[in-house]
């Protein structure tokens, strides 16, 4: 159910479209069909035919067929109901052929006719005389097209005629069909007395109190001269306090705006309007009604007041609202399950259509599996292998069916402290990972292997998918290569030995040649040589620090066990070392530690020395910073990235050069982030590819 909010939201929405569709019928008067206000106003079509049925049904509007469609033009009609209602005057009901419908009991006593006589009759078959050059028929056309008539006629009654006026009204059907209610007014009572500013008919307005509709009328300047008590009890006012006063509807500004421009609208052509409005009552409840204002002209054509009538249709207000609710989640709930319909076919299809690839893609997945050039097993939950390719069948010496019976560790060398369970673990919470290793052929021979090993899971089943490659080849040339640096490495070793003798020899004889000159010209030169060839030793010192850089490979390193071992060496020093690393292996250089060693040895030999070293890592970025942290004086902004460089003067900053060079190998970065005037902070930042955890093999 919605709540007061949520109905008087919807019902504004309603009006709101309901007006607009109102404008845009006034602007076009030639007419408009369902699909031009639709696409004028940017409403749903269903939407703007269901306005349309309530606005006919209103009599607020006509539609006629023009070619193939249908265009609808504003119109006033009352609707029948209504009509009954509120008058007592006698009339007769036409529908839009000119047959009697329905009449009241008013009409059938004046001219002395049986009801059977005058229902089903038609309009120019009624004791009705039109004088001058009216004719019956053209004054109906008229009329049944909206526009209101007022003719003079005469009647029969009891064989004497009365001159009368009949006001031809178009009305609306409960059906929507338009019709005409012809309503006569008379003198043929004679003994009805009329008293000097009594208004006319006001005896017969006496009955309106026992109505439920509410029935004003007022001057052409809104001053009340009648009221009848439904409209009273509303108010919460007597009839006494309300007549003389000026006629105005408890509404906001806005929608006494709208009721003072659908009066103004008033014509003797079109003296008849209706609105609908949200007015508050005398218990303060906010109530819908609908008003039928007419406007009464006199002969010559000037307005002489209004006769109002209003009828409290909140139940219908609230009904409409929730049909249309319905109606709307009924369509959205057909749009929904079409659309749902549509997509599980759609869905269907592209199933089937899956599942034929996927067979296709299976047997193409199974050829490509036996006929890779790497070894490839399929290693279930208990370390059996459930399968191998042709590869490892050739690589390693066995049948297919001899395969069957064997374990992974009957084919990979594990180290003695590893088990099935620990990889399985490490798999199953990793997903993958990758060693060297080896395989053990039938023979017992070892053929050193690449191994890539990933967690899978098929039907909920899971599995380990091992791909194997051989190494040898790899191997015997990392081997050789090894082999060439290390002599290479021994030559280099040699030649700088020999040099920095010669420079000491050459640096002696320059002091001595310094001590014995005595022209300042000489000296100077001598100065100068003697400088140069230090820092001819002093590079060549260098030198013998980058000695061992690549001369073997990189390495899985366990940076844990490289900061243990370093720390290790200053268990006797005045400084703490905190200490917070996960067991990871990194792929570095093998002398990692030495990076470790230098910047723990500037840090120690700092004047003053810091009283604890914080060594830690955290992620960042998809990578591992290892962070060496301590309290400091720091590095200025401007002196952060010198430090790196060779030959850097700022304190306590010796070797970082080489250090920086020995990580760069692997891609590894070093950076000095502290703060200056307080801490020290380097970071070593590992690329995600070139850390792993621990294996257990």
């Amino acid at each position: 159910m919605h709540n007061e909010p949520e109905k008087a939201l919807i019902m504004e929405e309603y009006l709101h479209e309901i007006s607009r569709i109102k404008e845009a019928l006034e602007q076009h008067p030639e007419g408009l069909s369902i699909t031009d206000i639709a696409g004028l106003l940017q409403i749903n079509r269903n939407s703007v035919a269901k306005y349309m049925d309530i606005l006919q049904i209103q009599g607020s509007v006509d539609g006629k067929k023009r070619g193939t469609s249908k265009v609808y033009f504003l119109s006033h009609r009352l609707a029948v109901e209504s009509l009954k209602k509120i008058c007592s005057q006698p009339f007769v009901l036409l529908d839009q052929d000119s047959q009697v419908i329905e009449h009241n009991t008013s009409f059938s006593t004046l001219p002395g006719m049986l009801p059977e006589q005058i229902d089903g009759q038609h309009f120019d078959q009624l004791p009705f005389r039109f004088g001058g050059d009216e004719n019956s028929r053209q004054v109906f056309r008229m009329a049944v097209k909206g526009h209101e008539q007022h003719v003079h006629a005469s009647i029969q009654i009891q064989g004497r005629e009365y001159p009368v006026n009949l006001y031809m009204i178009p009305v609306v059907f409960l059906t929507g069909k338009p019709g005409v209610a012809v309503l006569i007014e008379g003198n043929w009572d004679r003994t009805e007395e009329r008293s000097p500013g009594k208004i006319p008919g006001s005896d017969s307005l006496v009955l309106l109190d026992n109505q439920i509709e509410y029935v004003v009328r007022y001057t052409p300047d809104g001053i009340l001269q009648y009221v009848n008590e439904p409209y009273c009890r509303a108010l919460g006012r007597s009839r006494e306090d309300l007549i003389g006063r000026p006629f105005k509807h408890l509404v906001s500004s806005d929608e006494a705006d709208r009721v003072n421009q659908n009066r103004a609208r008033l014509t003797v052509r079109y003296p008849t309007g209706m609105i609908e409005i949200k007015a508050i009552m005398a218990n303060g409840e906010a109530r819908w009604q609908r008003w039928w204002d007419r406007a009464i002209f006199d002969d010559r054509g000037q307005l002489t007041g209004y006769h109002s009538t209003g009828l409290d249709i909140t139940d219908e207000v609230l009904v409409r609202t929730k049909l249309k609710k319905t109606q709307e989640m009924l369509e959205e709930t057909i749009v929904t399950r079409t659309n749902e319909l549509r997509e599980i076919n759609r869905q269907l299809y592209e199933e089937m259509s899956r599942r034929e690839n996927m067979e296709q893609q299976l047997l193409m997945t199974q050829f490509a599996m036996d006929n890779a050039a790497d070894m490839v097993f399929w290693v279930n939950r208990n370390a059996k292998v459930n399968y191998a390719n042709k590869a490892a069948a050739t690589g390693l010496g066995y049948t297919g069916e001899e395969f069957a019976g064997l374990a992974f560790g009957d084919i990979f060398a594990l180290p003695p402290k590893s088990s099935w369970d620990e990889i399985w673990q490490t798999l199953t919470r990793a997903g993958t990972m990758t060693r060297e290793t080896s395989v053990v052929q039938k023979d017992k021979t070892r053929v050193p292997v690449e191994v890539v090993i990933r967690y899978l899971e098929y039907h909920n089943t899971g599995f380990a998918c091992c791909f194997a490659r051989d190494i040898s080849d790899r191997t015997r040339m990392e081997q050789t290569l090894h082999l060439a640096n290390k002599k290479l490495n021994v030559l280099t070793s040699l030649t700088r030995h020999d040099i920095q003798n010669k420079v000491t020899v050459l640096l002696g004889y320059l002091a001595r040649a310094t001590k014995r000159e005595q022209d300042p010209v000489i000296l100077e030169y001598l100065r100068r040589q003697e400088s140069a060839a230090q820092a001819i030793r002093d590079e060549i010192t260098v030198t013998r620090d980058f000695k061992d850089l690549g001369t073997d490979p990189p390495e899985w390193l366990n940076i844990r066990d490289i900061v243990a071992s370093v720390t290790g060496r200053y268990v006797e020093s005045p400084v703490a070392f905190d200490i917070d690393l996960p067991d990871l292996l990194v792929y570095a250089d093998r002398q990692m530690e030495r990076v470790f060693s230098r910047l723990i040895e500037n840090a120690i030999t700092a004047t003053p020395p810091p009283p604890s070293i914080r060594i830690s890592a955290q992620e960042k970025d998809s990578r591992i910073v290892i962070s060496v942290e301590y309290a400091g004086p720091g590095i200025r902004a401007e002196d952060k990235e010198q430090i790196f460089l060779p030959g850097s003067t700022v304190a306590d900053t010796k070797g970082l050069f080489i250090i920086h060079e020995i990580l760069s190998l692997t891609g590894i970065s070093l950076s000095e982030t502290g703060e200056y005037g307080k801490t020290t902070r380097f970071e070593i930042g590992i690329p995600h590819e070139s850390y792993r955890e621990k294996p257990s093999f």
